[in-house]
């Protein structure tokens, strides 16, 4: 969990151009209760309407120019968003020493959200020579105000024992803490937890409660994770219906794996009508996500037209990326696709590249075209002993052919020491 936070932020502080303008949570309730009470002609408050754009157009030019007057007087507010806009590069060149200058200082005069920006700084070691250890001390500061996302932070380094000696009671506690606050995340990794009894007993129920109280708040990931409890009826009632309407939610928010899930429901008609456009629809907004299976399956629904209108070079296209991610089934449909020459001009070497793929992630048909191959000497030398080798793989895995062809080879010695007995018991069982 705390890999998947980690990555989150890594990708915001990879370059300045990569930034997202404004950062979460930076604006609560409280900083709105307190902009409204300052009128409307201070610098922080005309600042903060360039910078939103809020009755104005935004320029954040202006709003620097405004925060500095303000921050000049020492509002604390002021000196946070000038720290924001140099860190940011906002209507100006990007300044990091400024950033943290600002930033500093801020924290200093108690403001927990700076707080927290040092400690997320140190734990990225983006600007500052990475320090978990001050990371965690930024973050207890601001989370001994109440700041959810400090709270949050404090619990993941817990409970990957990142910086700190691995707690999952502590994380839970902190976890707990920024949940009550409404962090969706918070909420979601509790609710891991108790599904996989990570400091806590296993309950359930209480993982669907706490994905539940994710979900109503939007978030994807809360959504997808209650569908798929709806769905196998996990901690509460099955529902399938419920299940459909929570994966749909998170999929149109770009859920990458419940778009594929959504895709399956529509391909195998899972409680609704069959209906290959839909399917096709949500298989390619996952496969666009690289999700290996989804662009397996659009693969083969434009080789077959289902859904799509049949379109080989897309289906060789998606079959191919699919098969970059060790999708064995793509993997396979390449190397028949090459086999057979109906679609692509027929190469055998290329077939038997993709199928040794598929055969040693262990694929039953690639194993078996493998053996044919070798025993044939298509695409390859003629080598018997090679043959056997993936005919057994095959049969080993229940493949009644490949059972029948090694037999005959037992019963001629070819590639093995005869053995008749052997030979027609695999012929026998290929039978069967």
């Amino acid at each position: 969990m705390y890999g998947l936070w980690l990555r989150k932020y890594a990708r915001r502080y990879k370059s300045h151009r990569n930034r997202s303008p404004v950062e979460p949570n930076l604006v609560t309730e409280e900083d709105e209760a307190e902009i409204n009470s300052i009128e409307a002609s201070t610098p922080m408050e005309r600042g903060l309407m360039y910078f939103r754009g809020d009755g104005v157009p935004q320029n954040y030019t202006k709003a620097r120019e405004l925060f500095e007057k303000a921050a000049a007087g020492g509002h604390v507010q002021s000196i946070l968003y000038l720290a924001l806009i140099y860190y940011e590069g906002l209507g100006g060149e990007q300044d990091d020493k400024k950033a943290l200058v600002l930033f500093d200082d801020a924290a200093k005069r108690g403001n927990a959200k700076a707080m927290f920006a040092l400690g997320r700084i140190y734990i990225m070691g983006h600007l500052l020579e990475q320090n978990y250890e001050k990371a965690r001390e930024y973050f207890e500061q601001s989370a001994r105000q109440g700041e959810v996302e400090a709270l949050l932070n404090l619990g993941m380094m817990y409970y990957e024992g990142v910086g700190v000696s691995q707690d999952y009671s502590k994380a839970r506690v902190y976890l707990e803490q920024a949940a009550q606050k409404g962090a969706a995340e918070a909420q979601n990794n509790l609710a891991y937890m108790y599904i996989h009894a990570k400091g806590v007993e296993k309950d359930l129920e209480k993982a669907r409660e706490y994905y539940s109280l994710s979900a109503r708040q939007g978030n994807m990931q809360g959504e997808y994770q209650l569908a798929l409890m709806y769905w196998n009826g996990e901690g509460g009632e099955e529902d399938h219906s419920k299940a459909r309407g929570y994966c749909e939610k998170a999929a149109y928010q770009g859920e990458v794996n419940a778009e594929y899930f959504m895709g399956n429901i529509y391909y195998y008609g899972q409680g609704v009508s069959v209906d290959y456009k839909r399917a096709a629809y949500f298989y390619e907004k996952a496969a666009r996500q690289d999700h290996g299976e989804a662009q397996n399956m659009i693969g083969y629904m434009y080789s077959e037209g289902q859904g799509v209108s049949k379109d080989y070079k897309l289906a060789i296209y998606w079959y191919e990326q699919a098969a970059a991610r060790h999708n064995v089934q793509a993997q396979y449909s390449l190397g028949y696709i090459y086999l057979t020459g109906q679609i692509v001009k027929l190469n055998l070497i290329e077939a038997f590249e993709w199928f040794y793929k598929a055969a040693e992630n262990g694929y039953v048909l690639a194993q078996f075209n493998l053996g044919v191959m070798y025993y044939k000497g298509d695409g390859v030398p003629q080598n018997y002993e090679q043959a056997v080798i993936w005919f057994q793989k095959a049969v080993d895995q229940g493949h009644k052919k490949s059972s029948f062809i090694l037999g005959k080879m037992y019963i001629e010695g070819q590639g093995v020491a005869h053995d008749h007995d052997k030979g027609m018991a695999l012929i026998a069982q290929g039978d069967g």
